[in-house]
């Protein structure tokens, strides 16, 4: 019987648990500070953001989900949940009036300000803190090319 080699070595498993464990725990802290402090969790900010910055603060839920890289139903359901907080609004699009956009209230614009700051003293503390530069440098290359094998691959 031929030996067959392994299609992933040992060491290369402790990386890739390494790394999964890492970014789990990372998530894991980040979300529950957010939602904590402003009730708020990861995706929501996310998604709050996205409209924010948007030149008119709204998007069409297809583009939401493209961007957010979530499944349209997640999306919807995601945005019915801060609708009804009061966070966005849906609307029929403008530009072609059988779709749905989904745009930020001022509310919505209102606590995303100190939840962005939180964010951003968690991401500060937890991800860049521990990282010489050229770390961070080299860690946001990998998932930049990771991420890009994983689009083209679909």
């Amino acid at each position: 019987m031929l030996a067959v080699e392994p299609l992933v070595s040992d060491e290369e498993w402790r990386h890739w648990g390494r790394f999964g464990e890492a970014a789990e725990l990372l998530y894991r802290e980040i979300n529950a500070a957010l939602v904590a402090r402003h009730s708020l969790a990861v995706p929501d900010v996310h998604l709050l953001n996205l409209l924010n910055e948007d030149s008119r603060r709204r998007l069409r839920m297809g583009t939401l989900a493209d961007a957010l890289v979530l499944a349209p139903s997640r999306v919807t359901w995601q945005v019915q949940r801060l609708e009804v907080r009061g966070l966005v609004r849906r609307f029929r699009s403008l530009e072609d009036r059988r779709g749905i956009a989904v745009g930020i209230t001022r509310q919505g614009q209102d606590r995303l300000r100190p939840a962005l700051r939180t964010y951003a003293m968690l991401v500060r503390q937890f991800y860049l803190a521990p990282l010489e530069r050229e770390q961070m440098t080299a860690l946001g290359d990998s998932a930049r090319r990771i991420g890009e094998a994983l689009k083209n691959h679909g």
